[in-house]
């Protein structure tokens, strides 16, 4: 009773703002100094600015942003750092685009914000860096404990777990059939398990609350499935296809992929 009190009593939205801006300012200070930080905090304020003015100007109301902070703070630790000023214009731009017009129904948006704003400028740049959290040991446990948090405060185990036996899964059998030795598979498995950045995704971006709700437990267990399988096959069968996509990344587009068929799939009453 006592743990389900303090689940409660946290707001995981505010923990999100607070987690996602130390981890980007850490990351910022340490690998680029005081003008990564503030091409990253331009960002934010930019997609907070974009979406309040966009909401302003077809519902005629105010709200205070806190998912805006999130989704701005997500771009400033995933998109590449140091983005000319062009990008930092168009990074929250195109996600509050996304997130205004892309729609089932009157609420629901069909895309993470963040993932289709990087997407639409991987079309023509490089766009997705991972870097906030990909640099050492300590963003590493800082994403983890935050990650093991999100997912028990917002009880979404049953979208990331799958993902990552998919993936995992996936991984494993692509390691035994060109050729892996049963000996070497845990040195070959264990980096994937501890990598920072697939853990950040898992936990924060996969598991999004909107884009990641569905009506039915076992409709988000498929979702989970599915972006974690796509994620494997995406890079192997569509990549090599054409040079367009040689900016994607598969984590990135597995989500949305994820995001359209699965909301295609099981949100028929929202088209209406």
């Amino acid at each position: 009773m006592a743990f389900a009190s303090i689940k409660q009593k946290i707001n995981v939205k505010y923990f999100m703002v607070a987690y996602l801006g130390l981890l980007f300012t850490g990351a910022a200070i340490y690998l680029g100094g005081i003008w990564r930080l503030l091409a990253g905090l331009a960002v934010v304020f930019l997609y907070v600015l974009f979406d309040l003015v966009w909401t302003y100007l077809r519902d005629k109301t105010w709200y205070l942003p806190v998912s805006s902070v999130i989704s701005g703070f997500i771009l400033a630790n995933v998109a590449i750092p140091d983005p000319p000023w062009q990008l930092i214009l168009i990074f929250p731009f195109l996600a509050v685009a996304g997130k205004q017009l892309l729609h089932f129904g009157k609420m629901r948006h069909v895309f993470n914000p963040a993932g289709f704003s990087m997407l639409v400028v991987g079309f023509f740049a490089p766009a997705v860096a991972w870097w906030s959290m990909s640099w050492g040991l300590v963003p590493l446990i800082i994403v983890t404990l935050a990650g093991i948090f999100i997912l028990w405060r917002l009880e979404r185990w049953h979208v990331a777990l799958p993902f990552w036996g998919i993936y995992l899964a996936g991984f494993s059998i692509f390691y035994f059939f060109t050729g892996g030795q049963l000996a070497g598979f845990l040195q070959f498995l264990i980096p994937k398990i501890q990598d920072p950045t697939t853990i950040f995704f898992s936990t924060v971006m996969l598991i999004e609350p909107m884009t990641s709700m569905f009506p039915q437990k076992n409709q988000r267990v498929f979702y989970g499935s599915l972006v974690g399988f796509l994620a494997i096959v995406l890079p192997v069968f569509l990549f090599p296809l054409s040079p367009v996509f040689q900016n994607m990344d598969p984590f990135i587009l597995a989500m949305l992929s994820g995001n359209l068929i699965c909301s295609l799939l099981f949100l028929p009453n929202l088209k209406k």
